[in-house]
This record gives structure tokens, sequence and C-alpha cells, in this order.
């Protein structure tokens, strides 16, 4: 098959910037009578204040609670009311809102969007209530061995830089945050210049821009100009174990230093890593799961943001198999680093994840949400239209020296949360052992 006829579409799209500088891509699709709209904000978790984690989060979720010109309770009607869905959230580079609608109620989920992103209230009653809520939930995660894992290895991997606090925050300090810190988030860090709009479905283009510059072309705020995140420092071999006495298994996550989604290394990245623990076929599942049963489960991949990015592995395993378990994955790692991957093993990954990918893009909401992370990281359209060309343009020798700059052959951090008195000391030949109380994370 030539590169030409493997390309995957994208539906028409175009592009606008209104003169508030919000950037405006619409997205012709037909067929389902729905349109997706996906807004996006520059700067997420990352931006969170010393001693704040959690700030950006919360200012999401309490700008749908309250508005200059509706309450949250007539907010929730009005978007029921439209057979519609509105959601906000954030991760570490970006606030985003998400709506989801039958294409000829857009006028009206449009407004509601404007209205929600440029003109919240933050109503103090609602701030508490969030802030509560969020709080409870954060506590009730300390039960979840994976999520207190997961947490942990990204205190440990980014050790000190913005991005290594979870997106919702951590208890103490989320209980320190007050309606006036969400307020003046939201004065600070909202403006259009820093935002940009994606629209996915079967309305008109010419009609849905003229919606957008008459909803969105009066929002101003002061500009300015985010100031550029450091890039991580890469973590120092060292191991922490999370003492969670009253468990059986132990949860275990072995982190090194990865790259930027901007990357050259992203496309040899992604093979590799599918390579050594991506499917039921990769190396690590043959080591761990097939050939010694240590565990049910074990997977590998990078996680990738604006200025950095981690590689990890994460599995589970009976507590005494912990140290184990890490030393089978090291062992594979570092064989997979001298000798690469066979041929007919990379041609099955190639082909694996060749497939996969189209379905990531099935949906309105899905394409709007890929057309919303090109714009956000200033990538080409060709991320997604080839795809797969610059999947299978990855040779073994790619691959391998992928696995050599990325994976944790040293410079790397071990988690493991169980039993800190039956896990660390066997742990102990991997790096110094730093044992915490699980409510640390908390």
């Amino acid at each position: 098959m030539s590169p030409r006829t493997d390309r995957i579409p994208l539906p028409q799209i175009h592009r606008e910037t209104l003169p508030n500088g919000l950037r405006v891509a619409v997205a012709h699709r037909p067929g389902v009578p729905l349109t997706a709209a996906r807004l996006v904000l520059r700067g997420g978790a990352a931006l969170d204040p010393p001693g704040r984690s959690g700030l950006a989060h919360l200012v999401a979720l309490a700008s749908r609670r309250g508005t200059r010109r509706r309450t949250g309770p007539e907010i929730d009607l009005a978007v029921e009311s439209l057979g519609a869905e509105l959601g906000a959230g954030v991760d570490e580079d970006a606030t985003y809102y998400g709506v989801s609608a039958p294409s000829e109620v857009l006028p009206r989920c449009l407004e509601l969007l404007a209205d929600v992103v440029t003109a919240p209230t933050f109503p103090a009653a609602e701030v508490r209530r969030l802030r509560r809520r969020e709080i409870a939930s954060l506590a009730h995660d300390l039960d979840e061995p994976a999520v207190v894992a997961d947490r942990a290895m990204l205190l440990a991997a980014y050790d000190g830089h913005p991005y290594g606090h979870p997106p919702e925050g951590r208890v103490r300090e989320l209980g320190a945050i007050g309606r006036a810190d969400v307020a003046a988030f939201h004065a600070r860090r909202f403006r259009p210049s820093a935002a940009l709009l994606v629209l996915v479905g079967n309305a008109d283009a010419d009609a849905a821009l003229a919606l957008v510059r008459r909803r969105f072309g009066g929002w101003r705020a002061p500009d300015g100009v985010l100031a550029p995140l450091a890039t991580p420092s890469r973590p120092r071999t060292s191991v922490l174990v999370v003492d969670k006495p009253d468990v059986t298994q132990a949860q275990v996550r072995i982190a090194s230093a990865g790259f930027p989604r901007r990357s050259p290394d992203y496309f040899p990245g992604m093979v590799a890593s599918a390579l050594l623990g991506g499917g039921f076929t990769s190396r690590l599942v043959e080591a761990i799961r097939v050939n010694r049963g240590l565990s049910y489960g074990v997977r590998s991949r990078f996680a990738t943001s604006a200025v950095g990015g981690i590689f990890f592995v994460s599995s589970f395993t009976k507590v005494e198999t912990t140290a184990e378990l890490v030393q089978v994955t090291l062992d594979e790692t570092a064989r997979f680093c001298d000798e690469g991957p066979r041929a007919e093993e990379l041609e099955r990954t190639r082909s694996y994840l060749c497939g996969l990918f189209p379905l990531s893009l099935e949906t309105h909401d899905q394409v709007a949400e890929k057309l919303a992370d090109l714009a956000l990281y200033d990538l080409p359209d060709e991320e997604v239209t080839a795809f797969r060309e610059r999947v299978r343009g990855v040779s073994a020798e790619d691959a391998r020296d992928a696995g050599r700059r990325y994976f944790p052959l040293d410079g790397r951090v071990i988690v493991a949360v169980g039993p800190a008195k039956a896990i660390a000391r066997p742990l102990e030949r991997f790096g110094p052992v730093t044992v915490v109380p699980a409510r640390k994370l908390a």
C-alpha cells in the first residue's frame, strides 16, 4: 500500500483567529446530527501556585456553578433541556471544556459555554461545597493502592517540578484554597489569547464561525504571556516505598525521563514502548505474566507534556514477589535495548498500532479532542493524517535507540505500594530506599 493511500483523512477544517486572539477551528463532518465543541486554555495544573495544588482543577469545576446570567442549577437545567453534555477539567498543560449536543441547539450551547468560561461568579458556597467534595474524594483515593502508586510516581519522577503533583491537588493544599484564590486564578489565566476552540460536526462551517464570533468576539481579558515552564530534571536512581500494611498485593511503578510531545522521538518511542509493554504480545507480558505468573497485568507507556514527559512501567504482584517483578522488568528492558526487536515482532506491533489509531477518531468528540491537542502542542495535521506512515517508518534500530535513550536503564525511580516491612529490604538492591506512610501522599 502506498503512503498516500494509507493516509488517514481528516474532515475539511476552517481555521480563523478572532481579533481578541481566540483561535478557532471548525471541522465539517456530515452524518451524525451532532456537534462537539472543545475549548482549551493553555496552562493547567502546572500553573497551580506553590501550596495551592488543585487550584486550576477547582476553578474549572466551580466555573459552571454560577455566572453573571445564570445560577448553577439554571446551568444544569439548560444543559439537560438541550440534550447536551457539558464537562470541564484540567491536566498538567491545559484547562478544557467539552460540549456535545444535537447540531440544531449549537447556538444555545455556545452561549452557555461562553457564559461559563468568560463570566463565572464563583459563588462562595459553591466553592466551599466543591472543595469539601474534592477533599473527600482525595481522601478516599488513599484506599486505592493503584491511585496511590500513580501519585507517588509523579512525585518521585518529577521531584519538585510543577508536573509533580496530581491535577486534582492534595488534601492539605486544596483545603487552604478560598474563593479569592479561585477568582484571581480565573482573572489572571483565562484570556482569549491563550485559548482555542474546536467545533466538529455536521453544522455549516460559515454559520458556526459566525456563531463563535458573536458569542466569543466580545471576550476581553488582560493580555500577557505565560512564563515558560522549566524542563524537568532527569530522576536520580532511587526507590520509594509507600507503606500500606493492609494490602496483600504490591503496586509497582518504574519510571524514567521521557520527552515532550513535540519531540522527534515521539513515534520511535511509541513503537518501542508498545514492543516492550504495550499489548498482549509484548515482551513484558510474555516474561511477567506468561512465563512466570507474577502478575495478571503489566504495561508501559510514554506520558508526554509540553516541556517534558516520563516513560513508565506499571504492574502489581504478590507482596513476596515485588522485588522479583522489578528485576524481571529491568532485565527484559535491558535485553530489548541490547538486542532490539525481531523483524516479525516489529511488524506485528506496527500493524497493531496502525489498526488501533483510527478507533480514536470515530466520534465527533474524539476528533475535536485530537484537533485541540494538535493546536495545543503546535503540531501539524500530518500527526494524524500521516500516522501510519510514521509508525511504519520506525525501524528496528529506531525503536532500539529510543529504548536506550529513555527506558529505565539508569536514572530511574521505582515506586512500590505495600507493607514496608515486607518489601523495603528486598528492594534495596535497586537503589536508596525511602519509606513514607500512604497518608503523606494525600
